[in-house]
């Protein structure tokens, strides 16, 4: 399914050649469409089709022709196989399809996590009744690793590990049905109506004790802070100022009542304001947002706001509602942060916290940008689920073994994310998910690197 128009109701800005090129796309996509479906439909496997092919040369050719017997027998065997095989399955998946149609399925929960095989309340017959016959399904959108599901009562109940946030408001599975020897396979499109809230697994971030640390600002004397410094200032005494604050000293050389004020300055910043960029590898740094907010380590005076959401709210679930929808702008990463500082920075003096992917990308330039106009630094947060060194290990096990899937990032991304930073003056915090632990600024790296996941 493509979407034309975003979360703000507009239509996202197209090229001319995009624009033309894009219908002639369509009947491609839609010629690819039943192509799949009607392979889906068609109950031979290419072993199936094979030994169709095997079985009628042994018995038209051989068996009738020659009367060979013993390719007779076999002709005849392989043919019965194939041909039990699929009646099985077609009947099976005839059977499944109707049954679907009048089936109702409620979700255990609506609300799941990334990372973590959790049971959803959807179940199906074993078909434990049927010989030869096999049940399995997995899940086209959203994006998760469908599980061993669990047989109890006669009924295959799933367990699936969602691997992206996001608020999904239908779940579509493909179920195949096919024979022990794999033979004869029909696929089932089944769609069970949402919404569904994913939210990324927090790990081992339970607490941020490092937020609450970063909120107070700079203590310097600056025209744009809050009337909270030090009691330096004079102007005139007016009706209602108190006594003890007239400068007797400037009464007796001139006459003139004066009163100490305190001078506008960056004292402790009573308000933190917090930023999510989406983008690759994302999953780690949102939950860290989401800990920051459910743990109130941005204090207790916040404005919270991501990308596809830049308008600043200070209410928890509306924060977490932003933290959702942020995976689905991975491609404008950074493109609000001029828009949410633009609303925030009026209001007065802030700490700004920005939770950002562990890889470059556009909103480094954001950060640029940023940073030249900002008063002090940016505190920047990183989290990230495993960080594997592959010019780390020794040439001949790199030859030897083949290299195990990992799903984080390499150390020299990590790197160039901390000294791009560093270099804009901002003040790095990498965060490992898994342990909850802090790993360094992003240009010194704790080592030695070893795979959280």
């Amino acid at each position: 399914m493509v979407e034309l128009v975003d979360s703000r109701g507009t239509i996202p800005h197209m090229s001319s050649r995009q624009a033309v090129s894009r219908p002639k796309a369509l009947p491609f996509g839609r010629a690819r469409e039943f192509v799949r479906q009607a392979r889906d439909l068609w109950p031979l496997t290419w072993l199936g089709a094979a030994l169709a092919l095997v079985a009628s040369v042994a018995l038209f050719s051989f068996g009738f022709k020659k009367l060979d017997l013993v390719l007779l027998v076999l002709g005849y065997g392989g043919a019965g196989l194939l041909l039990i095989s699929t009646l099985l399955v077609v009947s099976a998946a005839l059977g499944l399809w109707l049954w679907l149609r009048r089936a109702s399925f409620v979700w255990r929960t609506s609300t799941f996590e990334t990372g973590m095989e959790l049971p959803t309340g959807f179940s199906l017959p074993s078909l434990w009744w049927l010989p030869l016959v096999q049940l399995r399904w997995s899940w086209e959108s959203p994006d998760a690793l469908s599980g061993e599901p669990e047989s109890r009562g006669g009924r295959l109940r799933e367990r699936v590990t969602l691997r992206r946030r996001g608020i999904f408001q239908s779940v579509k599975r493909r179920l195949v049905v096919q024979d022990a020897f794999g033979l004869a396979r029909i696929a089932i499109g089944h769609r069970q109506p949402g919404p569904i809230e994913v939210l990324p697994h927090l790990g081992g971030i339970r607490r941020l004790p490092v937020l609450t640390s970063l909120t107070g600002g700079e203590e310097y004397p600056h025209p744009m802070g809050l009337e909270d410094g030090d009691r330096v200032e004079l102007r005139r005494y007016v009706p209602g100022d108190s006594a003890r604050f007239i400068h007797w000293k400037v009464f007796g050389r001139t006459r003139k009542l004066m009163v100490r004020v305190p001078e506008r300055a960056l004292s402790r910043a009573r308000r933190t304001v917090a930023y999510l960029v989406a983008g690759a590898h994302d999953e780690a740094a949102a939950a860290a947002a989401r800990a920051a907010i459910e743990e109130e380590a941005l204090g207790t005076d916040w404005q919270f706001a991501a990308d596809g959401s830049p308008e600043a709210t200070s209410d928890r679930s509306e924060a977490l509602h932003k933290v959702l929808i942020s995976s689905r702008h991975s491609a404008e990463s950074g493109s609000g942060m001029k828009r949410f500082l633009a609303e925030v920075d009026p209001r007065g003096p802030a700490a700004l916290v920005v939770f950002a992917p562990p890889i470059t990308g556009s909103w480094l330039d954001e950060m640029r940008s940023l940073t030249i106009r900002r008063y002090g630094r940016v505190r920047v947060v990183i989290a990230v689920d495993a960080v594997h060194d592959p010019d780390g290990q020794p040439r001949w096990r790199r030859f030897l073994l083949r290299p195990n899937a990992v799903s984080g990032v390499d150390r020299a991304d990590l790197e160039r994310v901390g000294r791009a930073l560093g270099q804009l003056r901002c003040e790095v915090v990498i965060i490992d998910r898994v342990s909850g632990r802090l790993l360094g600024d992003g240009t010194h790296l704790r080592s030695p690197w070893r795979n959280a996941a």
